[in-house]
């Protein structure tokens, strides 16, 4: 599982919210393959009127290290 996450003002990356092609709210940016989140990652990057600090997270792994 892949998620999209933005530099927040603490310092700390939080998910971005999935928003379909008619502008709707889909909840959490999460996607089952990296090609997926990447492409979402770069139509969410247009649609921000300034620059922000996006990136591409495997939660997988994440969730991976959690158990050990």
């Amino acid at each position: 599982m892949f998620s999209v996450k933005k530099m927040g003002k603490n310092g700390m990356w939080g998910t971005v919210s999935l928003i379909d092609k008619n502008g709707s709210f889909r909840g959490e940016a999460r996607f089952d393959t990296l090609k997926e989140a990447e492409q979402y990652m770069d139509d969410y990057k247009k649609r921000m009127k300034k620059q922000v600090d996006v990136k591409v997270f495997d939660d997988s792994k994440a969730e991976a290290a959690q158990k050990n």
